[in-house]
């Protein structure tokens, strides 16, 4: 059984058009953290599967896509609340998988910004 766990996509493309194209793409299945930057919620399957999408837009010698699996959701340093810390650490391999209790963190001026609401779905859809 394939476990859905979180991770982090980088692109860089050259092409303003492929840009715009890619950036469609991936916003469908994920959350944007910045312009180029987003968190993706699936299983090792689901990930192949978009970087597949994406590749076939892609100009493999201009353009770049990577994807980083986070197993320590909590450990992402942010500037404002870590949405992800209310995600427990996921272990790959033999190790037992179990909740890593999380400091909560104050919200910024007791409201949550369109991103952490978004966030805060997909984590309670999973």
């Amino acid at each position: 059984m394939d476990r859905r766990s979180w991770y982090m996509m980088a692109y860089d493309i050259a092409d303003p058009r492929r840009l715009a194209k890619i950036h469609r793409q991936i916003k469908k299945d994920g959350i944007a953290a910045q312009k180029s930057v987003f968190f993706v919620h699936g299983t090792e399957k689901d990930i192949e599967s978009l970087m597949d999408r994406i590749g076939n837009i892609m100009k493999m010698n201009e353009d770049d896509l990577r994807a980083y699996p986070i197993t320590k959701p909590a450990d992402i340093w942010t500037n404002v609340p870590n949405p992800l810390a209310e995600i427990p650490t996921v272990y790959f391999g033999n190790e037992k998988r179990v909740t890593v209790p999380t400091k909560k963190k104050p919200e910024v001026k007791g409201e949550k910004t369109r991103w952490l609401k978004k966030m805060f779905k997909y984590i309670n859809n999973s």
